[in-house]
């Protein structure tokens, strides 16, 4: 950074001049525009030079001599003026600090008294010598006029040369300081460089101190680890010795062994040749089982219709879970006992369990019922068709065939019938018995047989037959009777009722849901949802054989009966109690029908409801028949229980000759 030069040798404060007094009593107020431009007010100014020139001046103080002649009364504002001109300076740059006065206060004349007024002679000797002194004082003034000229222009020049070298030096200064800006600038980014690479390298070596600390601590831990494993190796050297050892007296064990392996394994591929033709065997076995299982039902079901006897399966439903609750929490049915797959033991009494031995030791009032079938509540309803599938096949062969649910409201008839629909596993027997039937047809195309399927969908309700596939506009003016086939082999038919042809499984299931919202169900006090009319499915199956000429004609009725009620338990009033009768009367007539047919009696009453008038075929004529009679588990509902159980004992025991195939002509 360079330097500036100083000139104060050269600069000097201006002095102050003193001013002449002044005789005339004249005051600052009267001095000379060139004596004020010279003063301003006692200020220090830059001298300039005189405009008015020397005469200017002469005349000024002839003016002022003047005019204190005329206007001078008395010596004292002569020296009054004299002290405020001594008093007053003029600051210039430069000149003398002050004019001594005292030479001229020489020159003017003191001491004398003043003059009276008449003596005017004296007064103007005084003035002209008062105006001589004025004059050789002027004569001074001027001489130190001329010099302080000579002085203003030598400090103009020095000015103007100070001006330039002040120019200069700012100029120098300004770029000195642009200079000294940048170098700031510069070494406050190398500051900040500086300082940033400070505090990267403070956090590398605080970094590598804590890495140092962890690598320390990592050698000590390794060196105890190394430590340790020295000690393990030398215990595993000397297990290895041990075991070397040991190793030796295995390999002659193990040679020992190899040899009794290889006889091992002859003798397991004897023995896997053996079990292989034991599988095989048992394959023939289970094969012949299923055959034979197979001949057996065939067998049982032609026992069956040579007997001539209605088939009944007995079906009790499990307990739900209110049923649960109210029953202990447990599902166990104290008053029925399964006794096997054909026998039942119902009854009231105490049932208590041994703690010894779990065996339920039982009151002596417990009946005995036997059917063809009895299905516990554990049955699926896939166990339950595996048992009606051969009577559902005899439809294809051209027989009529009839399977109805009966029993109190609530014992499971609908799910037994119908089923969940869209659920597999919980399907009941009429969808099951659909597809079960298109499934051999498709079979049977192969030998060359092709069938005709008509189903037709109704119930009977408060004695009066609907159309469930017939919407409400369509059955609106149309009236269902039952009639004979032709007059031929009691073959009834209802009138007017819509027979939909059906090519496959999916359009069965879509008449049945249709069915399902038609048909009438209604809540009473011992159901919530109880069926209130006696419905009946049938499937019309016309065949015919392209390679042998046969054919063949069946029909399949699935019947699903209306619950039985009490009416003192019910408590049914209005419609309910209309429905309620209706049913009990029609499952009455059916009974009695029943009860006809097993007393051979030459009257069988089927036209006493529409209910036994439409399964005169199936009853009494030539058709395979059979009954699900459903029982609740409920023990409240044992009385039912037992009228349902004495009711099927009696249709299982009611002959109605043996059915004869179709032959369509």
């Amino acid at each position: 950074m360079s330097k500036l030069p100083t000139y104060s040798g050269r600069l000097q404060p201006p002095t102050a001049v003193k001013r002449p007094p002044s005789d005339n009593g004249m005051d600052e107020a009267a001095v000379s525009p060139e004596k004020k431009s010279r003063t301003a007010g006692g200020r220090a100014i830059q001298p300039s030079k005189p405009s008015a020139g020397r005469g200017g001046l002469k005349r000024s103080f002839s003016v002022a001599n003047v005019s204190a002649v005329g206007g001078q009364k008395d010596h004292s504002k002569n020296s009054l003026a004299s002290s405020k001109f001594r008093s007053s300076t003029l600051s210039l740059t430069g000149r003398p600090s002050s004019v001594s006065s005292s030479v001229l206060a020489n020159r003017v004349p003191t001491g004398k008294s003043k003059r009276p007024g008449w003596d005017l002679k004296g007064r103007l000797q005084d003035m002209e010598a008062l105006l001589k002194s004025r004059e050789v004082e002027q004569k001074e003034w001027m001489k130190k006029f001329e010099e302080y000229d000579t002085r203003i222009v030598t400090l103009e020049s020095e000015k103007t040369h100070l001006s330039h070298d002040l120019v200069q030096t700012t100029t120098s200064y300004e770029a000195n300081q642009e200079e000294i800006e940048s170098l700031r600038k510069n070494l406050r980014k190398e500051q900040d460089e500086r300082n940033s690479e400070k505090n990267n390298y403070e956090n590398t070596i605080q970094s590598l101190t804590f890495s140092n600390s962890n690598l320390d601590r990592q050698i000590k831990s390794l060196d105890a680890e190394i430590a340790a494993r020295q000690e393990e190796v030398a215990g595993l050297k000397f297990t290895v010795s041990e075991l070397s050892s040991t190793q030796a007296g295995m390999e002659a064990r193990l040679k020992s062994t190899e040899s009794l392996l290889l006889e091992r394994n002859q003798q397991n591929a004897e023995m896997a040749a053996q079990i292989e033709e034991q599988k095989r065997k048992i394959e023939e076995l289970n094969e012949k089982l299923q055959q034979g299982e197979m001949m057996r039902r065939k067998l049982h079901n032609t026992v069956l219709e040579l007997k001539g006897n209605i088939r009944v399966f007995c079906r009790v439903r499990p307990l739900l879970n209110e049923e649960i609750k109210n029953n202990g929490n447990s599902d166990v049915v104290h008053h029925i006992n399964f006794i096997d797959e054909h026998t039942l033991e119902v009854g009231k009494g105490e049932v208590n369990t041994s703690s010894m031995s779990g065996l339920k030791s039982r009151g002596n009032n417990f009946t005995e019922f036997s059917y063809d079938r009895v299905f516990q509540p554990s049955a699926t309803q896939s166990e339950v068709f595996e048992e009606i599938s051969q009577l559902a096949q005899s439809a294809l062969d051209g027989y009529n065939v009839c399977i109805f649910a009966y029993g109190q409201t609530g014992s499971g008839k609908t799910f037994t019938m119908e089923g969940v629909p869209n659920d597999d596993e919980l399907e009941g027997m009429i969808p099951r018995t659909v597809k079960h039937i298109f499934k051999n047809m498709e079979e049977l195309e192969s030998k060359g047989w092709s069938y005709k399927v008509e189903a037709s969908f109704l119930e009977i309700y408060n004695e009066t037959i609907r159309d469930l596939l017939a919407s409400p506009k369509e059955a609106k003016n149309l009236t269902y009777e039952l009639k004979f086939q032709d007059n031929k082999k009691n073959e009834i038919y209802v009138t007017n009722l819509k027979r939909i042809p059906v090519e496959n499984e999916g359009k069965v299931h879509t008449l049945l849901n249709m069915a399902q919202q038609q048909r009438a169900v209604a809540a009473t006090n011992m159901n919530e949802q109880s069926s209130r009319s006696h419905s009946v499915f049938q499937l019309r199956l016309s065949g015919e054989n392209a390679k042998t000429g046969d054919s063949c004609e069946g029909m399949l009725n699935l019947v699903d009966l209306a619950g039985s009620e009490r009416l003192k338990e019910s408590k049914s009033e209005g419609a309910r109690l209309v429905e309620t009768q209706n049913i009990n009367k029609s499952l009455a007539n059916l009974g009695n029908v029943i009860m006809a047919i097993g007393q051979k009696q030459s009257h069988i009453p089927y036209r006493n409801s529409k209910l036994t008038h439409l399964l005169q075929s199936s009853l009494g004529g030539n058709s395979k028949a059979l009954m699900f009679v459903n029982i609740s588990p409920v023990e409240a509902c044992l009385n039912e229980t037992q009228n349902s159980l004495r009711f099927a004992t009696r249709v299982n025991q009611c002959h109605i000759g043996v059915a004869s195939k179709q032959i369509k002509k």
